[in-house]
């Protein structure tokens, strides 16, 4: 993918996170007092929906267009056209390098953050099948490993809960275990890593993690296992920790006073539930819809001859910046895709060919290159079968002995036999 085609995904995905994040971060309250809890936490999987939409591939499409809309060469006839100008493709390269580094970086200091906070642990001691004590008073209960989760609790966990409250918290970080919840932490993890110049990144994770504490908490108390005042006494207990960087600590996100309120709220109805997952399964059903339908890269074709209808072996002849040739034999059906072209300002292309038998023996070639992700130049060429046809994209030379070299850029020669 070109540096322009990367910042063009990466400023749609900036788009869909920005209105989608935004909306959640300002209407989360009024969501989850109308919603509840959960449901209001399941609506944040519209983020990474909505970005990765806008990251769908693309792929090509063959459409009809006009016998006037590209210039015809005719078979064995070299000609240099014109290379599409290269204005702002040093730009975008350049940021696309700013933004891959600063995602790494990111990620880098994320996964140390991570190294550091698991050895401060110290050595952990085995409670239950999957419950471990650390050697710090100040750290847990919290659920961490994406691999192997493992529920750690603090130095004092016997003698500051009570055996109900040991209950309710080992019941909270087994229901962020069952929901998932690392893994989601880790997606949204790599939002924020991939976002890290966005002023709503920051903000937008720390919401997440508090409503997703919030719908544990709903979540826990919607069993009827445990009282609500042993689930506050606990929580209360729970409020001195040192931060996580990735996992779920039941003390990390939401404020004291908010998660209390939230214990006295009635779960949400199982109908609503059911009606927020169902949202959610249509808006990615007609995001997918509408991402597919915006991919499409248009590669032209003939009104009477789909590009399916017509089978052919094609020998191609390829040489970039007037280098060795690469021969390749193959049988095509519909249009035949070439990769790693170079045109005359250096950026590099692709092109699709699609060849249209003619009466009388000729047969047509439809060509579209696209050069940095965007549409260069659509050339024809007419040739017969068994005849070779020559194009060159970018700068030629003459020879002294008449021939023609490009030195910069591509010169293709293709001799093409009907199946």
């Amino acid at each position: 993918m070109s540096a322009v085609a990367l910042l063009t995904r990466l400023g749609l995905a900036t788009l869909a996170f920005t209105v989608l994040a935004g909306f959640l971060v300002l209407a989360r309250r009024a969501l989850r007092e109308r919603l509840g809890a959960e449901a209001a936490y399941a609506l944040w999987l519209l983020v990474p929906l909505g970005v990765g939409l806008c990251c769908w591939p693309v792929h090509r499409e063959v459409v009809p267009v006009e016998a006037a809309a590209a210039p015809v060469l005719h078979a064995g006839l070299l000609q240099s056209l014109p290379a599409a100008p290269s204005t702002g493709s040093d730009a975008a390269a350049v940021l696309a390098c700013i933004w891959l580094l600063g995602a790494a970086g990111s990620a880098l200091q994320l996964c140390l953050r991570q190294r550091a906070f698991i050895r401060a642990l110290g050595a952990l001691q085995r409670l239950e099948e999957d419950t471990w004590i650390s050697t710090r008073s100040d750290a847990g209960p919290l659920l961490a490993g994406l691999l192997r989760p493992r529920i750690v609790v603090p130095a004092d966990y016997a003698t500051r809960y009570s055996p109900q409250e040991q209950a309710a918290v080992l019941a909270h970080e087994r229901m962020h275990r069952s929901r998932g919840d690392l893994w989601w932490n880790a997606l949204c993890a790599a939002l924020r890593c991939a976002f890290w110049f966005h002023p709503l990144a920051s903000g937008a994770q720390r919401a997440y993690l508090a409503d997703q504490e919030l719908a544990c908490d709903s979540a826990v108390l919607r069993s009827g296992t445990h009282a609500p005042h042993t689930y506050a006494n606990a929580l209360l207990k729970t409020q001195l920790a040192v931060a996580l960087p990735l996992g779920c600590a039941m003390q990390a996100a939401s404020p004291l006073r908010e998660r209390i309120l939230n214990l006295a709220r009635r779960p949400a109805p199982r109908r609503l539930r059911v009606l927020t997952a169902l949202v959610l399964a249509g808006a990615a059903v007609a995001g997918g819809q509408i991402a597919w339908a915006a991919s499409a890269e248009k590669v032209a074709a003939d009104d009477a001859v789909p590009a399916s209808a017509a089978a052919f072996r094609i020998v191609t002849d390829l040489a970039i910046d007037g280098g060795a040739v690469r021969h390749a034999d193959q049988t095509v059906r519909g249009a035949l895709h070439l990769d790693d072209l170079r045109d005359g300002e250096g950026r590099s292309c692709a092109a699709d060919l699609v060849p249209h038998p003619r009466p009388g023996g000729v047969i047509d070639i439809r060509m579209m290159l696209r050069c940095a992700g965007q549409p260069a130049v659509t050339p024809r060429l007419l040739t017969r079968a068994g005849q070779p046809a020559t194009v060159a994209i970018g700068r030629t030379q003459e020879q002294a002995d008449g021939s023609i070299v490009t030195t910069r850029g591509f010169r293709l020669t293709m001799t093409l036999h009907p199946l």
